[in-house]
This record gives C-alpha cells, sequence and structure tokens, in this order.
C-alpha cells in the first residue's frame, strides 16, 4: 500500500501537508508527532471582523483550554460559538466559558462575544438540530471545514486536517445553515454583547 504521507522532498522540516493553493492543510501525528498543527490558531490570529467557531466541542475546564485559541485575537473582534453540549440545571457551563474568555481576552481589546448551546439532553426542543462537523467561519466570508475539534488544533494529539470551501454557492449554503442553528438555538446563551460589559 503506498504510502499517502509523503514528506516533503524540498523542505522536510515542512510541519503539514498542503496544496500551495490555500485550499487544505492536512497534518499527520506519525510524520511529525511532537508538533503543534497551527493552522486554526493562524486563521483565528488573523481574523479582522468575526469568528465563528461551529463545534460540537467547546471546553474550558482542565485539562482542555480550548478558550487559549483567543490568545493572540486582534481588537475589536465579534466572537460567535455554538456548540452542542449536556447542560445540567444550573447552566454552569455558559458561565464558564464566557469567565474563560473573559480571562484569555483582555478588556482593552473591546471584542464582542456570543456563545449558544444545543443542550442533548432537551430533546423536545433540541433534538432536531444536533450536528457533528466542525466549521470556522472567518470574516462571514471564508467557511472552512474543520477535520477535528478545537482541542486538537491547539496541541499535537491525533491527525487532523482543515479544507477551506473554495465554491461560492457551498460556502454560502454553510454559511445559511450556521445561521439557522444559531437563530434556533437561543434557548441557552451568553447573548452577543461586549464581552467584558
Amino acid at each position: 500500500m503506498a504510502n499517502i504521507f509523503l514528506t516533503n522532498p524540498v523542505n522536510a522540516a515542512l510541519r503539514m501537508h498542503e496544496c500551495g493553493q490555500s485550499e487544505y492543510w492536512f497534518y499527520h501525528k506519525d510524520t511529525y508527532p511532537s508538533d503543534n498543527p497551527l493552522m486554526y490558531q493562524d486563521l483565528i490570529d488573523n481574523a479582522i471582523d468575526e469568528v465563528i467557531i461551529w463545534d460540537p466541542y467547546f471546553n474550558v475546564k482542565p485539562p482542555n483550554a480550548d478558550q487559549n485559541i483567543f490568545t493572540n485575537i486582534k481588537n475589536d473582534i465579534t466572537i460567535k460559538i455554538l456548540t452542542l453540549k449536556g447542560l445540567d440545571s444550573t447552566q454552569s457551563y455558559l458561565t464558564d466559558v464566557h469567565n474563560a474568555v473573559k480571562v484569555v481576552i483582555a478588556p482593552a481589546k473591546d471584542c464582542r462575544f456570543g456563545l449558544r448551546v444545543i443542550n442533548k439532553g432537551d430533546v423536545a426542543n433540541q433534538g432536531g438540530r444536533f450536528f457533528h462537523d466542525r466549521f470556522l467561519i472567518i470574516d462571514s466570508t471564508d467557511v472552512y471545514l474543520i477535520g477535528s475539534s478545537l482541542g486538537y488544533h491547539l496541541k499535537s494529539e491525533q491527525s487532523t486536517g482543515i479544507l477551506k470551501v473554495s465554491t461560492p454557492d457551498t460556502r454560502d449554503f454553510i454559511i445559511s445553515i450556521f445561521q439557522k442553528y444559531w437563530n434556533s438555538s437561543n434557548q441557552h446563551e451568553i447573548p452577543l454583547t461586549y464581552l467584558h460589559l
């Protein structure tokens, strides 16, 4: 069987396989077992207006610290996170995430933040809106299909990839589906407003 994870013949130090056309990036644990995949972080760092994380897993309690993805975020950015969780009766998850993001993003950055959660345990209201794929939408125009949840893009763990959706119709469709989920998932939310109000 052919080795589909070829080493780069020009630069063996390359830390990921990519197409050279800014369309896909792939990391392989066996090739670079101790290197962190950095592309997701790079996309967040370079956003100039809005970051949308659409991922069924966003965790802030140890050993995870997904909020660290915002460490280098620019000023005046709007952040929306749509995730999936089994919420407890106190909804502590929402405030835990909100507080963790506030610690990472300084008040001087003047960012806006909103979190909506589809509650896995609330079948009557949420059961028809489960999702499992991960997407990242940057500045309302660039859409990425993300192979693994955010935590796998912050440390060396598993193979993972990122594919930029380049077809306009497909990109617009994915954005519209996100908007549908976002609009209908306001039963459990941190309303979108300035993070440090």
